[in-house]
């Protein structure tokens, strides 16, 4: 006999980032599991995002419901458990399981986040076009000195979380930066957060990207606000308002109407499985 209940969760996909969803607000069934847990909410996700034990996501999120006006209220976490303000592609993912398994009232969808307000509509063929936070220079160039004794160039930004972002000939080529991606991503110049780590190069239609996520501890599929700090850099340089931001899972279109600071993102959101997970792995 199974000793602890399952508790449903979908696994979702934005452009390839994966992310474990629990309906917190309407879900009964969660809120009495979580009294039970004797553990927190970012050991619970290490365990459901781990690749043995779990379901193999990058990400761990709750919606809940909302406060303050917004119509829901998240609480994301990282695959290795430490709590992320913001992530564009699981806000796209967010809207969709909204308006599909909570059945939303509205297809634009108001996040109260830890970056604060986050607006998502969910459109036609599985895309969603999100309203990112205030994209900024925090500095537009920052010179990292590394144990070796070499100093690395990039632009530090801000896109909801702190974003490295350095331009390269191929992005081919990031994969030989992951050493330096690592070292830099905890450097002690960025204390005490730390910041995530964006590779990009032109195409000959916009820029392809690849980010190094903190919490993830490598290079993902994808990361939203790695193609919104990769496009400002790009479209800063370039005095353009839009591009498209290839990652190697898939396409993110990035928009900045007339001069707001607040882009546009928009891609897939996909549904991949709905899981049963069942309480008696966590001790």
């Amino acid at each position: 006999m199974i000793s602890s209940l399952p508790i449903k969760i979908i696994k979702m996909s934005g452009a390839g980032n994966t992310f474990a969803i629990i309906d917190a607000c309407s879900n009964d069934s969660w809120v009495a599991t979580e009294k039970r847990l004797s553990i927190s909410r970012s050991e619970f996700a290490k365990k459901i995002c781990d690749k043995v034990i779990g379901i193999s996501t990058d990400g761990f999120l709750l919606i809940e419901k909302g406060s303050e006006g917004f119509d829901y209220n998240w609480d994301f976490y990282n695959s290795d458990g430490s709590y992320a303000e913001m992530c564009g592609n699981a806000t796209r993912c967010a809207a969709r399981f909204c308006v599909e398994i909570i059945s939303s009232e509205t297809k634009i969808i108001r996040f109260k986040t830890g970056a604060g307000l986050v607006t998502a509509e969910v459109l036609e063929n599985n895309f969603v076009r999100v309203q990112m936070p205030e994209a900024k220079f925090i500095s537009e160039q920052i010179s990292l000195q590394l144990r070796n004794g070499t100093a690395e160039l990039f632009a530090l930004v801000n896109t909801g979380v702190p974003h490295l972002v350095k331009e390269i000939k191929k992005i081919e080529n990031a994969l030989e930066q992951k050493a330096i991606a690592q070292e830099c991503r905890a450097h002690i110049g960025l204390h005490p957060h730390g910041a995530n780590v964006t590779f990009y190069a032109k195409n000959e239609y916009g820029i392809d990207a690849v980010t190094y996520e903190r919490g993830v501890e490598d290079f993902t599929l994808a990361c939203g606000t790695g193609a919104v700090a990769a496009a400002l850099v790009y479209l800063t340089k370039e005095e353009k308002q839009q591009v498209v931001v290839n990652m190697p899972g898939g396409n993110l279109d990035i928009q900045f109407i007339d001069g707001s600071i607040k882009p546009f993102m928009s891609g897939e959101a996909l549904f991949v499985g709905e899981f049963y997970y069942n309480f008696e792995v966590i001790r």
